[in-house]
């Protein structure tokens, strides 16, 4: 019950804008020396951002190429599946834990 109600509910992309910023932030490399005069700030400030901006578009490419490739399997119903997958193992893990254990006899 737990999959098909996450897969239903969850925005696939807000996960994926998410994602992307996270992977952006980690590959994209942030200030470095020599940048005490304001305009090589200003210059590796316009550098940094049209970095970051043509990275994000060759990634949003490749997923529409990854989804006229695959329409069978579109890249947010990927995220639907793994989101519900997750929360499916989570209510499992914990309907486990709070599970009453049977007593074991001992003969």
């Amino acid at each position: 019950i737990s999959f098909w109600y996450t897969v239903n509910k969850v925005k696939p992309a807000q996960i994926v804008d998410y994602c992307i910023n996270a992977f952006l932030d980690l590959t994209v490399p942030g200030r470095g020396a020599g940048e005490n005069h304001w305009l090589m700030r200003g210059v590796r400030t316009v550098q940094q951002t049209a970095e970051r901006t043509q990275k994000e578009m060759d990634i949003r490419s490749n997923l529409r190429q990854w989804d006229s490739d695959f329409p069978e399997i579109h890249h947010e119903l990927l995220v639907r599946w793994i989101c519900g997958a997750i929360v499916s193992l989570g209510v499992t893990s914990l309907y486990q834990a709070l599970k009453p254990q049977p007593r074991q006899r001992k003969y």
